[in-house]
């Protein structure tokens, strides 16, 4: 595996700020059209926009910094990271940044996903954060198919009473989850390893109920992922050094980084089977305490 340290979303999502409308973040998303000219989805009126509007109230709404907008499998997928400024920093300067991602994954825009995330700074891997909140909420901006419809205004939409609580109840069980994580961080950064752990860790990892003709593959992966807990970057802070922590770092760095093509990369990592290696990882690690 050749070493780097660019974000996964490196060209597929662009930069954004809150100060810019829904309608502008279309635009440099290259997200400004109709869901119905996607093929083999029926006819919806603007999802994209609605879409956009509706993570941007939400971020607003939770005090949330929004950060990227993107899409992925052929604009299938419309997600948006927003930091949560809820960072924690670990020994030797390791810092970790909490996010939240929205996520689209439906034709009909109407379901979206909410997830927490962390953010090492250092190798620029992710981990999910599970956390006691609803996984989806009901995108409310989204409105019946009309051929009449004319296009959203740039004005902003706001949420009532009752999505502003049930949002901010949300975001802070993000926030409390990423708090309790950065303690077990702690704890694992402090535990100390052996090269003979951290064999076994990665195999234990790696290793799934699959065809044999997987074996191979799988004991690649955990051999990666043994080259990356000696020289990833950020393997070399004191929090990782032949520490528990430093296993689960290896892994979510070498499962954020498996896949033929930027897309299947950061949709593994965030939606598919990267994500189980992930949380298996990190169940393992607190084992190791």
């Amino acid at each position: 595996m050749d070493f780097e340290n660019e974000k996964l979303w490196a060209g597929i999502g662009v930069e954004v700020n809150g100060s810019l409308s829904s309608r502008e973040m279309l635009y440099k998303a290259k997200l400004d059209w109709e869901v119905s000219k996607i093929p083999s989805q029926r006819p919806k009126s603007h999802a994209n926009q609605e879409t956009l509007r509706f993570y941007k109230a939400y971020f607003d709404c939770g005090n949330a910094e929004i950060e990227t907008v993107g899409s992925l499998d052929g604009a299938r997928i419309i997600w948006t990271l927003a930091r949560l400024n809820e960072d924690f920093m670990l020994p030797g300067g390791d810092e970790l940044k909490g996010y939240i991602l929205l996520a689209s994954r439906h034709e009909d825009r109407e379901k979206i996903e909410i997830h927490f995330l962390t953010l090492r700074s250092a190798s620029n891997s992710m981990l999910k954060i599970a956390s006691k909140a609803r996984p989806t909420v009901k995108n409310s901006f989204r409105r019946s198919f009309k051929s009449t419809l004319p296009f959203l205004s740039e004005s902003s939409l706001q949420f009532d009473e009752d999505m502003i609580e049930r949002t901010s109840k949300t975001i802070e069980m993000g926030r409390t989850a990423i708090s309790a994580h950065a303690k077990d961080a702690q704890l694992l950064a402090e535990k100390k390893v052996t090269e003979q752990i951290a064999e076994n860790y990665m195999d234990e990892v790696f290793k799934q109920d699959s065809e044999v003709s997987e074996e191979a593959k799988q004991k690649a992966n955990a051999q990666s992922a043994l080259d990356a807990f000696r020289n990833a970057p950020g393997q070399n802070l004191e929090s990782a050094q032949m520490t528990a922590w430093g296993l689960l770092t290896a892994v979510t760095y070498t499962a954020d980084r498996l896949g033929k093509t930027s897309d299947s990369r950061l949709r593994q990592a965030w939606f598919g089977p990267n994500a189980k290696i992930k949380k298996r990882a990190l169940e393992l690690a607190l084992k190791l305490l």
